[in-house]
């Protein structure tokens, strides 16, 4: 279940300072965690990643977690 006070914070943010805030005031620092709000606040897009994996799974998470954010702010997912 997705925090719905959450989401409405997570939709007036304008910069990558303001999203990572917001998931750090409601104390949420899983990447895909974070991942599945974003996609939430983005209406549930289907997400794609390529390239080769990093072996360390969370830096993977932190970078997929990156991508995501971006695309958000920028509303490239439209």
């Amino acid at each position: 279940m997705y925090n719905i006070f959450l989401v409405f914070e997570l939709n007036k943010c304008k910069t990558w300072q303001s999203v990572d805030t917001a998931f750090d005031k409601w104390k949420i620092t899983d990447f895909k965690k974070r991942m599945n709000y974003l996609g939430r606040c983005m209406g549930n897009p289907q997400v794609f990643f390529g390239g080769k994996e990093k072996a360390d799974r969370e830096e993977e998470f932190r970078c997929r977690y990156v991508t995501m954010r971006s695309m958000f702010l920028t509303g490239s997912w439209r």
